[in-house]
Formats: structure tokens, sequence, C-alpha cells
């Protein structure tokens, strides 16, 4: 099974709002609207996003810490209750965009157990994974330009949409790019 429109964009939300990715997130709620997502849909992938995040940073903390001899309880991403097909994948793509292996472990294996496909979960880590590279260019660019060009002086910058005022993080452009 393949993810159909609505939820690629739920999860191209998910993975911009956890990223913090203001040009992401304005650009793939354009989209939802335009693939005819509701407010509630919107809605719910920025909170099953949010919960990821919030998640990751109490999972930080209690690790952080653990090396002073400190302890502090976390339930690691497992917040209970029901859970459904798209709020897994929308999670799955929220934790690869903070970098949180405690969340991703857990989602991975709640959306394993709905039956989502190895396949689909390819495509949201694609995804995911690049809209967390188009939030890093996206501050990159806001620092001094001269503090960037000794560090990667014969690299050029990538062109992107982002540039002209879109995010350029289509499924379809980030299939291409990775």
């Amino acid at each position: 099974m393949t993810m159909r429109l609505k939820e690629r964009e739920m999860v191209a939300i998910g993975a911009s709002v956890a990223a913090g990715c203001r040009p992401c997130t304005d650009y793939h709620v354009k989209a939802a609207r335009k693939a005819k997502l509701t407010g509630g849909e919107i809605r719910q992938a920025i909170d099953d996003a949010m919960d990821v995040r919030q998640n990751a940073l109490e999972v930080m903390k209690a690790y952080g810490l653990h090396h002073l001899g400190e302890t502090e309880e976390t339930d690691g991403g497992g917040r209970g209750g029901a859970t459904t097909r798209i709020k897994e994948l929308v999670s799955v793509a929220a934790a690869f965009a903070v970098n949180c292996t405690t969340n991703l472990e857990n989602h991975l294996a709640a959306a394993k157990s709905l039956g989502v496909s190895r396949e689909e979960i390819q495509d949201v880590i694609k995804l995911a994974g690049f809209i967390r590279g188009k939030a890093a260019s996206h501050v990159e660019r806001m620092v001094a330009p001269e503090e960037l060009t000794h560090q990667a002086a014969d690299a050029a910058p990538a062109p992107n949409a982002a540039a002209a005022g879109g995010c350029g993080c289509t499924s379809e452009t980030a299939s291409r790019s990775l």
C-alpha cells in the first residue's frame, strides 16, 4: 500500500513542525489545503508532531541527567492509548526530523504492528530527512555568509525553491534528491 496525497501532506506537516521549519510548514499547510485536508486533519498532524518533539526533549533531559547520576522518568515516546496508521506515519516522520531514536524505535514498531509496509516507512523517512535538511539550510542561511564560506569554500550551495519563496520539499523533490 502506498500513501495517498492527504497522508503524504500530513506526514510532511508533521516533519516540518517537528523540525521547527516555518517555510516548510507554510508550504505543506498550503499543499494540504489544496489536497482537501480539513483543519482537524492538519491540527492532528501538528499535535502528533508536537507530542513527539516534546517527548524527545523529555528523553534527552532524562538521558543528560543520567550522566549526573540523577534519574527522571519518561515514557520514551509510548504515550499509550489508541493509535492509527496516520498518527504513526506522522510520528515516525517527526521522530526522524528531531533525531530521536527512542521515539523512532517506538513509532516504527507501532507502525509495523498496524500493517504499515516497509516501502511506506522508507518513503516517510526519505520525506522527513529531506525536510530536516531543508530546515537546517534555512537556519544556515541566517548565519553571516562570510562565516560559512571558509567552511566549504569549494562547495556551492544547492539551488532550492525556498529561496524563491517556497519550501521545495514536495515528495517528488525528496524522492529525486535522495
